[in-house]
């Protein structure tokens, strides 16, 4: 028989009592939480704004949230595998990564999931049963991210396309941003410029740079230009643009550098030949002045030279005004060689190739040489005794000596000496084959010597050219040279050049030796009766009233009938009239009214076989030597003796 308490006493019965109502007592709290983890499961998946999908551990979806119910086109379905039968577009193999993550419990994330057209952030966590998968559309940040890589990309490669250097620096002056092209020009990478300042990179100071106008950019806040050099030597125009914050400060600066080192340069070059085309045209200017009073010098010392010769006809040579009247002579054939060395300053004479001694050269050349060269420059001469002659044309020799002597001059600022040496110079074909030019054979040599600061040996090879000089703006015209170079050639001689830099610079000029001896000066005398006239009819056409008269006197008196004419158009009018019986025409080149050699050509075109005689004061291109020369023209100089007018006469009546 069994009591109704009978449990309450029996101690098993207790413990097994005990442990069911723990049992009850826990099952209620699991209910309890099942139903409040449901409840917040559905509170999430329904309010969550993420859009989560929650899968088994075989991948298999059980449930979504709402929002991706709403986000989603094609919904998911509960039971299908994650990435296989949903959502299986994405580039990598999504399904893979998700059994990994339920499988090792370690979360992943992929924070820009491609996805067909749209960019997904997705989280896969894991937990117990399954896992949580979240996904969010990151399409528009991905897009614009791209959007921005783009426009940067596109910056920098228009920034790193333009050749100028292009910075930005902050307030501490550091470089912050520089395309290729400032790492270019300063031999580094950029990313080696980064954090580095303008006045350490480009000038090696450990502090800007004294007076630099950029740094108005930062105090002023203004745009700025300059032109500055850097230590290697480059140019650049550099321009410097403020950049402001958000308050409108200034907080740093852009700078663009241009190179204009070439341009500098072809300024540079641009001003010499300016200048030397200035100087050129002074010259040329000059020359024609002295051109100029050449012809006009010439022409009065023709009618005093030719009036002596009449007086001293008059007396006796023994007669002490003989003597006196030939020291005015004398002097007037002084006059007319100065007048022919002035025109050394024309470039252009008539040559006239004749035997010269180079000493003889030398030495009436000095006086003038020295007014040249001026009172800190002197002259030192070593002339080799018994030296052969040359043929040559001694204007253009003379040109030779004083272009040189002048360029030994140019070649000392603080003055110095000059030496002209000549010496006799047998070239054998050893020493020939060592000298551009050069020949055997027997040669004068005329050397020019100065202590001058040399010529650099880059340009060595071309102070012939014209223009060339490594002289200062407006020190030379870069002819003097090419000058010599040409008259030497027209000598069939050629030129050796050494110099050095500090060490003075010797000018050798070899011209072929001639046997024949100089002629000696012979004293002048006038004989009345050399080659006299037998009424041959003379017309003279001559402007100058003073030579006009004494060639007609003259001619007069030596038995010629003379007809003279001030211009062009009256000597026609006298040919007309005289029916074009003249025996020789006696033109000078320069006319008022026409030149002299056009109007030989009419007389020609009515009288082929007129004999003709043409004569000029000037000795450039003015006189039309070429002309005359091509032409077969006799010619007489200005200034003549008397003996010379008749000679000339005499030889162009019985010219055949």
């Amino acid at each position: 028989m069994i009591h109704k308490h009978d449990h309450e006493t029996n101690p098993d019965m207790q413990e097994i009592l005990t442990r069911n109502r723990a049992l009850e007592a826990e099952n209620e709290c699991l209910v309890q939480s099942l139903g409040k983890a449901t409840n917040l499961n559905d509170a999430i998946l329904r309010y969550s704004p993420a859009e989560l999908i929650i899968v088994d551990r075989e991948g298999r979806i059980t449930g979504f949230s709402e929002a991706k119910a709403r986000n989603s086109s094609r919904l998911p379905k509960l039971g299908d595998v994650m990435y296989r039968d949903y959502a299986s577009g994405h580039v990598i193999d999504m399904y893979t990564e998700l059994m990994d993550t339920i499988r090792n419990g370690t979360p992943k994330s992929f924070p820009e999931q491609p996805y067909g057209t749209r960019f997904l952030a997705i989280t896969l966590s894991p937990f117990t049963d399954g896992a949580v998968i979240i996904s969010r559309d990151v399409t528009g940040r991905k897009q614009a991210e791209l959007a921005l890589i783009k426009t940067e990309m596109e910056k920098n490669l228009i920034l790193s396309s333009v050749s100028e250097i292009l910075i930005y620096q902050d307030k501490d002056y550091r470089i912050r941003w520089a395309n290729p092209a400032a790492a270019q020009a300063l031999n580094r990478d950029i990313d080696s410029l980064i954090g580095e300042t303008c006045f350490g990179v480009w000038w090696r100071r450990a502090i800007p740079c004294e007076g630099c106008t950029m740094h108005r950019v930062f105090t002023e806040g203004v745009n700025r230009q300059d032109e500055r050099e850097t230590p290697d030597g480059r140019i650049w125009n550099r321009r410097g643009y403020p950049v402001r914050d958000e308050n409108g400060q200034v907080c740093g600066r852009v700078m663009v550098w241009v190179d204009i080192t070439r341009q500098k340069e072809t300024e540079t070059e641009k001003k010499r030949i300016q200048s030397q085309l200035i100087q050129s045209q002074k010259m040329d200017a000059v020359g024609r002045l002295a051109g100029g009073v050449a012809h006009d010098f010439n022409n009065l010392l023709t009618a005093i030279i030719g009036g002596l010769d009449m007086i001293l006809l008059k007396f006796n040579p023994d007669d002490p005004i003989y003597q006196e009247l030939y020291e005015i002579f004398e002097a007037s054939q002084r006059a007319s060689e100065l007048t022919r060395q002035l025109l050394l300053f024309s470039r252009e004479h008539m040559p006239r190739f004749e035997t010269v001694c180079l000493n003889d050269t030398i030495t009436h050349l000095l006086k003038m040489l020295g007014r040249l060269i001026g009172e800190d420059i002197t002259i030192e001469t070593m002339l080799a005794s018994g030296l052969q002659s040359v043929r040559a044309d001694k204007g253009g020799v003379e040109q030779i000596i004083m272009n040189l002597v002048v360029n030994a001059r140019d070649a000392m600022p603080q003055g110095g000496n000059v030496i002209l040496s000549t010496e006799n110079a047998e070239i054998d074909e050893k020493s020939a084959s060592a000298v551009p030019d050069a020949r055997p054979g027997t040669f004068v040599c005329l050397r020019v010597c100065d202590a001058g600061i040399g010529i650099p040996r880059e340009s060595i090879s071309r102070i012939f050219e014209p223009f060339f000089t490594t002289k200062k703006v407006g020190k030379g015209t870069g002819l003097g040279l090419s000058v010599v170079y040409g008259i030497v050639k027209q000598h069939d001689g050629w030129i050796n050049v050494r110099s050095g830099q500090g060490k003075g610079t010797t000018f050798e000029i070899y011209l072929p030796a001639v046997a024949d001896p100089v002629p000696r000066p012979v004293k002048h005398t006038v004989d009345s009766d050399i080659v006299p006239g037998n009424g041959e009819r003379i017309l003279i056409i001559e402007d100058e009233k003073i030579v006009r008269d004494f060639a007609v006197r003259a001619l007069t008196k030596n038995g010629y009938e003379v007809y003279a004419a001030a211009n062009g158009a009256e000597a026609l009018e006298i040919f007309e009239n005289q029916q074009g019986r003249f025996d020789l025409i006696f033109s000078d080149v320069v006319l008022p009214d026409m030149n002299g050699i056009e109007l030989v050509d009419q007389f020609l075109s009515r009288d082929r076989d007129l004999r003709i005689l043409i004569s000029s004061g000037y000795t450039d291109t003015k006189s039309q030597w070429r002309v005359i020369r091509d032409k077969g023209y006799r010619f007489l100089q200005k200034p003549y003796a008397l003996n010379d007018l008749f000679r000339a006469i005499r030889g162009g009546i019985d010219k055949k």
